[in-house]
Parts: C-alpha cells; sequence; structure tokens
C-alpha cells in the first residue's frame, strides 16, 4: 500500500518537471518589422528586377499586415515573375479576399489562370499519342489559349501570341 501511494507524488514531481524542461526552448519572438523600410526595399528589389528579394519582403509585409490587400497584390506580381503560378494565385485571393473586386489582381488572377489553363493543354497535347483526338484538341485549345492576348487590346503587353502580361501597381486601368 505505501508502494502505491509513493508512485503519485513521484508521478506529479516528474510531470512538474518535464514542464519546467520545456520552458524557454520557444524560439525567440520576431522582431517587429518596420513596414514602410519594408516597402520601400520591396519596391526598389521589383523595379531591379530582383524578384526573389521583393517577394520576401512583400512576404515580410503580409506576415506583419495580413490585412495589406495592396501588399498581397504585389506579392503575386512578384511570385508570378518568379514562375510560381500556384503562389500567385495564392497572393492575388487574399488581395480580393481583403478587397472585394480588386480589379488589378482580378485581372492578374485571370492572367495566371489562362497560363495555367494554356499549360495544361500542352502538357496534354504532349501526352497524347500521335493521331490522338484527345492530343489534337487539346494542342487546338492550347493555341487559342495562346493567342488571347491578340483579343484584349491596349491592355496586352505580350509579344503577339503569349497570354496578357499582369498589370503592374504603377499601371493605369
Amino acid at each position: 500500500m505505501l508502494r502505491v501511494s509513493l508512485q503519485w507524488p513521484a508521478a506529479i514531481a516528474i510531470g512538474l518537471l518535464a514542464g519546467c524542461a520545456g520552458h524557454g526552448t520557444l524560439p525567440p519572438p520576431k522582431p517587429a518589422v518596420d513596414v514602410a523600410r519594408e516597402a520601400d526595399e520591396a519596391r526598389r528589389a521589383y523595379a531591379a528586377g530582383d524578384m526573389c528579394q521583393a517577394a520576401d519582403r512583400y512576404q515580410a509585409i503580409v506576415d506583419a499586415q495580413p490585412g495589406d490587400a495592396d501588399a498581397w497584390f504585389r506579392l503575386g506580381n512578384a511570385r508570378f515573375r518568379l514562375q510560381q503560378p500556384d503562389d500567385a494565385v495564392l497572393a492575388y485571393n487574399h488581395a480580393i479576399q481583403i478587397r472585394p473586386g480588386y480589379p488589378p489582381a482580378q485581372y492578374n488572377l485571370g492572367v495566371v489562370r489562362l497560363k495555367q489553363a494554356q499549360a495544361a493543354m500542352i502538357a496534354s497535347a504532349q501526352a497524347g499519342q500521335p493521331g490522338d483526338e484527345l492530343r489534337r484538341d487539346s494542342a487546338r485549345i492550347a493555341q487559342r489559349l495562346s493567342r488571347v492576348a491578340d483579343d484584349v487590346g491596349t491592355r496586352s503587353k505580350g509579344d503577339g501570341g503569349a497570354p496578357p502580361f499582369i498589370v503592374e501597381p504603377n499601371d493605369k486601368p
């Protein structure tokens, strides 16, 4: 009986010590982000063509201020230029959730999805067997998607065959 009664205090002591052992092992809190400085660095990096740096800076901004639709939009543009379409889509969707109907984000989301659709149709055509109807149809759809830029008028900055380019923050609607 004495043996059973000593087990409980020992178990409690071990539990308390285990809790204390974990104390202080959390990572230190992240330093506060100077959003204005990050935004300035992000714009400079983007203008210089350093998309990795721009994306990192915009990511820091949206981490610090997740309700900043413009920062999400700019992050989407950087991700698009880094050929990370899925990440660009996520960023544009965040911008649209924060600011419903955000026209530049909606436009760029459409451009990215067009490019994704074209890539999927090209992959389908390449995967098909010669003479296969699906291969032919996929190639035809991919070709039609490549001509979308010819139909968008002044918004197109393309080279006459690629889907339209994304809208930049300084573009006029």
